[in-house]
């Protein structure tokens, strides 16, 4: 059997030496944080795909259909099933976000972990994301996936279920956790190699961003990620982040190509001084899929700070890589960027963020695998009559824009002395 290992360690080092201060309790996702009456209401995304409801067990789970988008939710300690029906020559993608709401506490270790599972109960993936840092709520998710070509029981067409558990502290929160889910598959491929892709992965080599200069362009990135705002490609462009809120940009890369997203975030208006937030500041990439491709974070005072993500070249034989910086980055398509401040920075700070983006594509297109039928409609690619990732897949999961507005609660002191805290994202686990 073919084992694979699929982990992402995202470092957040802390330096805090026992800060008072009141705390604001909320989701990156959401409003920015206010301690008084009149705090600023902001959207926030709300899943809005077709309504689902995942069993509590493998007995009777409700079955997802390709190309849809699902909504759900978690309770504390839930764990949900759901069916999908594979044929044997695709590669099967499911994601699932986790969006809690405004004033949700979460601890660093709070997530969810998703496993798939062949019809015998095998386990064909794995997947554990994790918020990273106290009370940084930010939409968190990635997908599983069932590769064509696989060994072992995961190879063949039948009736598959997926796992959704929600991991949560005895001090966290209860309130439930809405959930998006999606499904989606790529066709197969001709030719020899592992399934039919032929090749060897890329390499991955870490290296400085590329330099890009161009003149700054206004985007305002979106709050839900089926709205993300087009990037056309390589450029420099700024927005703006209240603290609490997460933004979401797409970029097209195709076969071939590689992505880097260096993210500037400005000074902001500091209100009190010695404020300090480990992982305060956040970049993540998604492939077309919403599977975690990379990310990075740091540490944010009010002072200028810099993250940077970057993707290897993107090839069909990345996806059987034991490298989890390669593996992410399998297929062509429009790229999930996801930019977020911690809700702690608006206890002192007032205001935005200001981010600048320096958004690198680079490479020649090549020519992909040979797929045995056409991409339209699949959510793949970056040619052609391909549905964009914004519009839903189905035409079913049109984003709602809820505009939310929270208090902080209460006061609280935060120590944390020298720790080094990092985020499990991912076990892969093909058979």
């Amino acid at each position: 059997m073919r084992r694979h290992h699929r982990f992402a360690a995202l470092a957040l080092l802390a330096a805090l030496a026992a800060i008072t201060s009141p705390v604001a309790l909320s989701t990156r996702a959401a409003a920015a944080a206010s301690t008084g009456p009149g705090a600023a209401a902001t959207p926030v995304w709300v899943p809005d795909g077709a309504s689902v409801h995942g069993s509590a067990g493998p007995g009777d789970p409700p079955r997802l259909a390709v190309g849809r988008a699902y909504r759900d939710s978690l309770v504390r300690g839930e764990s949900k099933y759901y069916a999908v029906r594979l044929d044997a020559a695709s590669t099967a993608y499911l994601s699932v976000f986790a969006v809690p709401r405004p004033g949700s506490r979460v601890a660093f270790i709070d997530g969810v972990s998703l496993r798939l599972l062949s019809s015998r109960g095998a386990l064909c993936d794995a997947y554990d994301a994790r918020f990273g840092a106290d009370d940084a709520t930010a939409p968190v998710g990635g997908a599983v996936r069932r590769v064509a070509g696989a060994d072992g029981p995961c190879h063949g067409a039948g009736t598959y279920l997926l796992v959704v558990q929600r991991d949560s502290a005895d001090t966290s929160s209860g309130d439930a956790w809405p959930l998006d889910i999606r499904f989606m598959t790529e066709p197969g491929v001709e030719g020899a190699g592992a399934g039919g892709g032929g090749g060897t992965p890329e390499g991955f080599v870490s290296s400085p961003p590329p330099t890009v200069t161009t003149a700054p362009r206004a985007l305002s990135g979106a709050v839900a990620m089926d709205a993300a705002a087009r990037v056309p490609g390589t450029g420099v462009y700024t927005d703006r982040l209240a603290p609490g809120v997460t933004h979401y940009y797409r970029v097209p890369v195709d076969w071939g190509q590689s992505l880097s997203v260096s993210a500037g975030f400005g000074a902001a208006h500091v209100t009190r001084a010695g404020g300090f937030t480990g992982g305060g500041v956040s970049v993540t990439v998604y492939d077309p899929a919403r599977g975690y491709a990379g990310g990075d974070a740091a540490s944010y005072t009010g002072a200028p700070a810099a993250v940077t993500a970057q993707t290897p070249r993107v090839r069909y034989a990345n996806r059987w890589s034991r490298d989890p910086r390669v593996s992410g980055s399998p297929v062509a398509g429009w790229y999930y960027v996801q930019v977020s401040v911690h809700p702690q920075v608006a206890s002192y700070t007032s205001g935005t963020v200001p981010v600048t983006l320096r958004v690198a594509v680079t490479g020649v297109p090549q020519a992909g695998p040979r797929y045995v039928s056409g991409l339209t409609g699949t959510g793949f690619g970056v040619t052609g009559a391909v549905v964009a990732p914004g519009t839903g897949l189905s035409g079913t999961a049109r984003p709602r824009l809820r505009a939310l507005g929270y208090a902080a609660l209460g006061a609280g002191t935060v120590l944390v002395a020298g720790i080094g805290v990092w985020v499990l994202r991912a076990r892969r686990l093909p058979g």
